[in-house]
């Protein structure tokens, strides 16, 4: 695909590919270089070490970051004034409508087709809120339109008392 720009130059965009792709590889050495140079260091540092030092050096290392991690547990659960597990209370929204007195005012037949609407928009919207860009639009819907979650609630409660009957 070429894109053009202003000045009437077209450039391709595997052309931009490559050389990201280049850049991305000239990283991915550079980082291999280093990487291999860090451990030619530590190579030579520890060559003289026994197996009896490392041993040693294993056996302390569990212990501090068990004990660390240990601490940190305790710690957590012991402190009187933060807790480690927020509750945090449900609370009914200010916009929540009884749905037996909204059915009652309903004297309209609800339709299959817009029963299927109604819960393909709800999967739309329950979809919404998965991704960090859909969340936001979730929430200016809910913002927006406060009661139209409970709407839908109704029209489905709606349409399954209608075969009760």
């Amino acid at each position: 695909m070429r894109y053009k720009f202003k000045n009437g130059i077209t450039q391709d965009s595997a052309g931009k590919d490559r050389i990201k792709s280049k850049l991305l590889q000239q990283f991915e050495e550079a980082n291999l270089r280093l990487q291999y140079k860090c451990a030619h260091w530590l190579e030579r540092k520890t060559a003289h070490w026994s197996r009896g030092s490392w041993t040693l050096i294993l056996i302390v290392f569990t212990l501090g970051t068990s004990a660390y991690s240990i601490y940190v547990m305790v710690n957590s659960f012991s402190e009187p004034g933060v807790s480690s597990i927020p509750i945090t209370p449900i609370v009914k929204t200010t916009n929540a409508i009884q749905i037996s007195k909204a059915m009652n005012h309903l004297k309209v037949a609800v339709s299959k087709g817009e029963y299927e609407k109604t819960v393909r928009f709800r999967r739309y919207i329950d979809s919404l809120g998965r991704s960090p860009t859909g969340k936001k639009i979730k929430d200016s819907i809910n913002q927006n339109r406060s009661r139209l979650l409970d709407s839908l609630t109704i029209v489905e409660k709606y349409y399954h008392s209608q075969f009760k009957k």
